[in-house]
């Protein structure tokens, strides 16, 4: 498979909840944040050595998190792992579970001039169109919604993702023209305690994905 095409997030051009526990929150969101790419712009500003994408264990869950919304990360590439993540009482969780980005680097990493977005979009949309995924948090099921973004910036920094990837031509620091194409989902007022979130995925052929989160939620501090 070449850079252009790996799934899961190696960027295309190199690469019902119980009610009483949680609820996910489309019913009230668009998603819109997400289609601004706000989970790609987190996940690909964090330097490789610590970020949560290709974290097996969850000790890099809390990377980069802040505000209401905290994210989660697939498996970097697919595969099975379990991953211990401890998180804050309140805040919503937004994870991507099986899909596509692409983050243009021109004259990099076997990247091009002159691509256009709609090119973009074909590209990661060729992996997307046959992903199938399944999300469950305590055994209940959790819906996925495919979201193709708009075309928005992502930052990279000096030591990123892509260095392993693109061997003698490696994407230098810098802000990248990038379009998604995911599978993501959401979910909110998760109560204290232990909960076990699993994110299942395949296109049938290259990527398959099997990961459970063990979920530790922590109450609230009373002032």
């Amino acid at each position: 498979m070449s850079r252009s095409a790996l799934p899961m997030f190696f960027r295309a051009a190199s690469l019902a909840v119980a009610a009483s526990m949680a609820a996910t929150a489309w019913a009230d969101d668009d998603g819109s944040d997400l289609r601004d790419g706000r989970w790609v712009q987190w996940i690909y500003s964090i330097p490789a050595p610590v970020n949560p994408f290709t974290d097996i264990t969850g000790q890099n869950c809390m990377v980069g998190q802040s505000g209401s919304t905290w994210y989660l990360a697939p498996r970097f590439g697919g595969g099975t792992a379990s991953r211990s993540c401890t998180i804050p009482q309140g805040v919503k969780l937004q994870f991507a579970v099986a899909g596509s980005a692409y983050i243009y680097a021109p004259g990099f990493c076997g990247d091009v001039a002159g691509v256009s977005d709609r090119d973009l979009r074909a590209i990661i949309a060729a992996f997307t169109d046959k992903a199938k995924v399944s999300v469950t948090l305590d055994g209940e099921h959790v819906k996925a919604k495919r979201l193709r973004s708009e075309v928005f910036a992502t930052a990279l920094p000096a030591e990123n993702l892509f260095g392993p990837l693109c061997g003698a031509s490696p994407v230098p620091a810098g802000i990248y023209r990038t379009v998604d194409d995911t599978y993501y989902a959401e979910i909110e007022n998760l109560r204290p305690g232990v909960h076990t979130l699993q994110m299942v995925a395949t296109n049938g052929t290259t990527f398959n994905q099997n990961l459970v989160y063990t979920l530790n939620v922590v109450p609230r501090l009373r002032p």
